[in-house]
Protein backbone atom coordinates (compact mmCIF):
# COMPACT_ATOMS: atom_id res chain seq x y z
CA UNK A 1 0.00 0.00 0.00
CA UNK A 2 0.94 3.68 -0.77
CA UNK A 3 2.22 5.38 2.78
CA UNK A 4 3.68 8.66 3.05
CA UNK A 5 4.98 10.85 -0.33
CA UNK A 6 8.13 11.24 -0.58
CA UNK A 7 8.57 12.30 -3.74
CA UNK A 8 5.62 13.64 -5.78
CA UNK A 9 4.77 13.92 -9.22
CA UNK A 10 7.97 14.55 -11.31
CA UNK A 11 7.40 15.28 -14.88
CA UNK A 12 9.94 14.73 -17.43
CA UNK A 13 8.31 15.70 -21.09
CA UNK A 14 8.85 16.37 -24.51
CA UNK A 15 10.44 12.95 -25.43
CA UNK A 16 10.20 9.03 -24.26
CA UNK A 17 13.35 7.63 -23.38
CA UNK A 18 14.66 5.12 -25.81
CA UNK A 19 15.12 1.71 -24.09
CA UNK A 20 17.67 0.70 -26.61
CA UNK A 21 20.67 1.70 -29.15
CA UNK A 22 22.75 4.62 -28.89
CA UNK A 23 20.27 7.02 -27.85
CA UNK A 24 19.66 5.29 -23.79
CA UNK A 25 22.33 7.56 -22.84
CA UNK A 26 21.84 10.43 -23.76
CA UNK A 27 18.24 10.09 -22.60
CA UNK A 28 19.28 8.67 -19.37
CA UNK A 29 21.19 12.42 -19.13
CA UNK A 30 18.20 14.33 -20.05
CA UNK A 31 15.90 12.65 -17.36
CA UNK A 32 18.82 12.83 -14.43
CA UNK A 33 19.18 17.03 -15.81
CA UNK A 34 15.27 17.48 -15.76
CA UNK A 35 15.07 15.48 -11.86
CA UNK A 36 17.73 18.06 -10.61
CA UNK A 37 16.32 21.20 -12.22
CA UNK A 38 13.06 20.34 -11.08
CA UNK A 39 14.44 19.34 -7.36
CA UNK A 40 17.29 21.89 -6.88
CA UNK A 41 18.98 22.37 -3.41
CA UNK A 42 15.86 20.04 -1.76
CA UNK A 43 17.95 17.16 -3.64
CA UNK A 44 19.78 16.06 -0.72
CA UNK A 45 16.90 16.51 1.52
CA UNK A 46 14.70 14.17 -0.86
CA UNK A 47 17.65 11.28 -0.90
CA UNK A 48 17.30 11.46 2.78
CA UNK A 49 13.83 11.08 2.78
CA UNK A 50 13.74 8.01 1.07
CA UNK A 51 16.66 6.54 2.13
CA UNK A 52 16.57 3.25 3.88
CA UNK A 53 12.76 3.18 3.51
CA UNK A 54 10.79 0.28 1.71
CA UNK A 55 9.20 2.20 -1.33
CA UNK A 56 6.30 2.36 -3.78
CA UNK A 57 7.07 3.54 -7.38
CA UNK A 58 4.28 4.57 -9.61
CA UNK A 59 5.08 5.86 -13.15
CA UNK A 60 3.17 6.87 -16.20
CA UNK A 61 4.58 6.83 -19.33
CA UNK A 62 2.57 9.66 -21.96
CA UNK A 63 3.23 8.33 -25.89
CA UNK A 64 2.21 9.11 -28.92
CA UNK A 65 -0.65 6.62 -30.14
CA UNK A 66 0.68 4.48 -33.06
CA UNK A 67 4.15 5.36 -32.36
CA UNK A 68 7.07 2.91 -31.54
CA UNK A 69 7.45 4.07 -28.44
CA UNK A 70 3.66 2.76 -27.84
CA UNK A 71 4.64 -0.81 -28.77
CA UNK A 72 7.36 -0.91 -26.09
CA UNK A 73 6.40 -2.59 -22.83
CA UNK A 74 6.30 -0.52 -19.35
CA UNK A 75 9.19 -2.31 -17.87
CA UNK A 76 11.43 -1.25 -20.66
CA UNK A 77 10.24 1.82 -20.36
CA UNK A 78 10.83 2.15 -16.67
CA UNK A 79 14.68 0.69 -16.47
CA UNK A 80 15.42 3.92 -17.76
CA UNK A 81 14.25 5.82 -15.00
CA UNK A 82 14.95 3.10 -12.17
CA UNK A 83 18.31 4.15 -13.58
CA UNK A 84 18.77 7.07 -13.21
CA UNK A 85 17.54 7.39 -9.74
CA UNK A 86 20.07 4.57 -8.88
CA UNK A 87 23.46 5.56 -7.66
CA UNK A 88 25.05 4.55 -11.02
CA UNK A 89 24.16 4.90 -14.67
CA UNK A 90 25.61 2.34 -16.85
CA UNK A 91 25.00 2.69 -20.81
CA UNK A 92 27.20 -0.78 -22.32
CA UNK A 93 30.29 -0.48 -21.08
CA UNK A 94 29.96 3.83 -19.85
CA UNK A 95 29.20 4.68 -16.65
CA UNK A 96 28.52 7.72 -15.26
CA UNK A 97 27.39 8.62 -11.78
CA UNK A 98 22.84 8.43 -11.40
CA UNK A 99 21.02 10.70 -9.01
CA UNK A 100 21.40 8.01 -5.84
CA UNK A 101 17.68 8.53 -4.76
CA UNK A 102 17.31 5.06 -4.62
CA UNK A 103 20.54 3.62 -3.24
CA UNK A 104 19.14 -0.32 -3.73
CA UNK A 105 16.78 -1.90 -6.19
CA UNK A 106 15.65 -4.42 -3.30
CA UNK A 107 13.52 -1.57 -1.07
CA UNK A 108 11.05 -1.20 -3.72
CA UNK A 109 8.36 -3.50 -3.08
CA UNK A 110 5.44 -2.48 -5.40
CA UNK A 111 5.98 -0.19 -8.87
CA UNK A 112 3.08 0.69 -10.41
CA UNK A 113 3.68 1.21 -14.33
CA UNK A 114 0.97 2.85 -16.66
CA UNK A 115 0.80 4.48 -20.73
CA UNK A 116 -0.94 6.65 -21.29
CA UNK A 117 -1.98 7.88 -25.13
CA UNK A 118 -1.19 11.23 -26.25
CA UNK A 119 -1.50 13.32 -29.55
CA UNK A 120 1.75 14.31 -30.23
CA UNK A 121 5.33 14.22 -29.54
CA UNK A 122 5.28 17.03 -27.85
CA UNK A 123 3.41 15.89 -24.90
CA UNK A 124 5.59 12.29 -24.71
CA UNK A 125 7.11 11.93 -21.59
CA UNK A 126 6.65 10.33 -18.27
CA UNK A 127 5.46 11.80 -14.28
CA UNK A 128 6.80 9.47 -11.18
CA UNK A 129 6.21 9.61 -7.93
CA UNK A 130 7.78 7.76 -4.74
CA UNK A 131 6.30 6.86 -2.12
CA UNK A 132 7.04 5.00 1.44
CA UNK A 133 5.72 1.37 1.21
CA UNK A 134 3.52 -0.09 4.01
CA UNK A 135 1.78 -3.17 4.16
CA UNK A 136 -1.27 -1.90 6.22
Amino acid sequence: MKGDILLQNISVRGFIPATAGKNVKEDKKKIKEAIETKLGKNIDAVKKRIESKPLSISVTFYVKKDSVHAKKDTHSLSNVLLAVLSPIMASGKEVEAGLDIIKDDSTIYKTTLEKKLVESEKDEGLSFSIYEWTTT
